[in-house]
């Protein structure tokens, strides 16, 4: 079943399917809302908008696709052939939604149009980065630098966006700039949470004295588990310690296996920030 699921998240079909999704997402957050009150919704496609603001008799989705070339370039360069071809999809997929996508959500109020807007375009990038490409532009940088030195993309998001809107000061007013910026860092707030919605690990430690026991029921109701020897501090007794990975939806389950056959275990649980390799999650490749 696990290996059939991958089969599946691996494909060309799926991850055409994720691009299109976040694509469309993402587009309907800022042509459905953002555009209505002249945000600035940062990274290239902000970038695109500064410039038509500069230009106006290029359409929007031409400055898009004019700014994407030149990083297109570096991830034929830095990146896959794959990843190169799957961004490639993205961006057209953007521009062309961005050309024929009019639709008005009628929200009237500023911050409450931030905060849904911010919310759409960053499930919109979450959706996308699920992928094994991204949505092009600034997106390509932000995965090489997620792939190479650990970069987070959301946080990578708001520092570039921060120039954006520094540059976005000569076209916008400074309270239309406070505003979009809000919406931004909504935006990558979501991205994150969406980028985590399934890969959320807990880190599990068990001290036992029936290490034995607790090891067979673990392997059989299939947690991972490894032993470390250690002694107590105050008892100087050998006490054992089970060190685990789970996920939300099996840690009550791994909690209530524990203390039905120890109840005088410690069970320790801790958020984690990444797991990746063996059995729990497939490392990312682009």
């Amino acid at each position: 079943m696990e290996n059939k699921l991958r089969n599946i998240t691996d494909s060309l079909a799926w991850n055409l399917f994720l691009l299109a999704a976040g694509s469309f997402v993402y587009v309907i957050g800022y042509k459905g809302v953002a555009v209505h009150h002249d945000f600035v919704p940062g990274t290239l496609y902000g970038l695109a908008v500064v410039a038509q603001k500069i230009a106006p008799e290029i359409q929007l989705s031409y400055w898009y696709f004019l700014l994407n070339i030149p990083l297109f370039l570096v991830a034929w360069k830095s990146v896959s052939k794959r990843f190169f071809l799957l961004n490639l999809f993205s961006m057209i997929v953007v521009s062309i939604l961005t050309s024929f996508i009019q639709l008005d959500m009628g929200i009237e109020n500023e911050m409450y149009a931030a905060i849904v807007s911010g919310a759409l375009m960053g499930a919109g990038c979450g959706i996308i980065f699920r992928s094994y490409g991204s949505g092009g532009g600034l997106d390509v940088i932000a995965v090489i630098l997620n792939r190479k030195y650990g970069v987070r993309i959301g946080c990578f998001y708001l520092v570039v966006n921060l120039g954006v809107m520094l540059f976005a000061l000569s076209r916008f007013t400074p309270d239309k700039i406070i505003v979009s910026f809000v919406m931004l860092f909504i935006c990558s707030v979501v991205t994150e949470y969406v980028l985590a919605l399934f890969n959320q690990r807990k880190a599990v430690r068990i001290m036992t004295k029936k290490p034995e026991e607790l090891i067979e029921v673990m392997i059989q109701a299939k947690y991972p588990a490894t032993i470390f020897a250690g002694t107590g501090g105050y008892t100087k007794q050998r006490v054992n310690m089970i060190f685990s990975i789970t996920d939300n939806l099996r840690l009550r389950s791994l909690e209530q296996l524990v203390f039905d056959n120890d109840p005088e275990a410690i069970f320790v649980v801790e958020n984690t920030f990444s797991v990746i390799g063996g059995s729990i999650a497939r490392r990312k490749t682009y």
